[in-house]
C-alpha cells in the first residue's frame, strides 16, 4: 500500500511578519500576504490529485487549507494533533525577546545536537510535538484516500520531517513537501519547488 503526502505549512500572519511566537495558543487569521501565499500555494498543488485535506485547527492553518480545498475541490477534515508545538509561556513574545531572557533555553532549542526533550516553560517538548505528529499521520494511513493534503505549521512539521531525516531547516510560509507511506515505512520525497 501506498500513499501520498503533500504536506504544507499555512501562509503568512501579521506575527509571521513581525517575528512573535505563536505556538498553539494564538491564533490569527492569514494577512493579505498569507491570503496571497494560500492562493499561490494552491495554485501548485491543484494538479496533484489530492483527494483530502487534513488541517490543523489553528485558524492560520485552515485558511489556507480552505484555499486549497477551494481550488482542489476537496473536503478538509480538522486534525488537532496537527496544530503547533505549544511555546508555553513564550507565545506571544518577539524572537529576540525570547532569545534574551531564555539564553540557555534556546541555545538548546536551536544548537546543533538537538535536544529532542528541550521545552519552553510550560511548553511541549520537541518529542513530545514529533509523537503527537506521528499519532495524526498513522491515522491518515488508515483513510480510505491515497494523495492526501495536510496544512500544519512549521514547528510541528519540522519535527515530523526530522525523524524522516530532513532539517534542521528553515521553513517559509506556504513551504509544501511530499512524503510518501510505503509497506509501512515513512519516506521523506522532496521540498516541492
Amino acid at each position: 500500500m501506498r500513499k501520498d503526502f503533500y504536506v504544507f505549512r499555512h501562509g503568512e500572519t501579521d506575527y509571521n511578519r513581525t517575528n512573535r511566537w505563536q505556538g498553539q495558543g494564538v491564533d490569527f487569521d492569514l494577512n493579505e500576504t498569507g491570503h496571497i501565499q494560500a492562493q499561490l500555494l494552491a495554485d501548485k498543488i491543484k494538479g496533484l490529485g489530492i483527494e483530502k485535506i487534513y488541517s490543523s485547527p489553528l485558524k492560520r492553518a485552515y485558511q489556507t487549507a480552505l484555499a486549497v480545498a477551494k481550488e482542489t475541490n476537496v473536503p478538509i477534515e480538522i486534525v488537532n494533533e496537527l496544530t503547533e508545538g505549544s511555546l508555553g509561556i513564550c507565545e506571544g513574545m518577539y524572537r529576540e525577546e525570547v532569545r534574551e531572557k531564555y539564553p540557555e533555553l534556546w541555545n538548546e532549542w536551536y544548537g546543533e545536537e538537538m535536544n529532542m526533550n528541550t521545552r519552553w516553560p510550560g511548553g511541549e517538548s520537541k518529542q513530545e510535538i514529533q509523537d503527537r505528529m506521528f499519532v495524526a499521520f498513522n491515522k491518515m494511513t488508515q483513510t480510505n484516500e491515497n494523495i492526501i493534503g495536510v496544512a500544519s505549521h512549521s514547528g510541528s512539521i519540522r519535527y515530523f520531517l526530522l525523524a524522516l531525516g530532513y532539517g534542521p531547516h528553515k521553513m517559509p510560509n506556504t513551504a509544501l513537501f511530499h512524503i510518501v507511506y510505503e509497506d509501512g515505512k515513512w519516506i521523506f520525497d522532496k521540498l516541492m519547488e
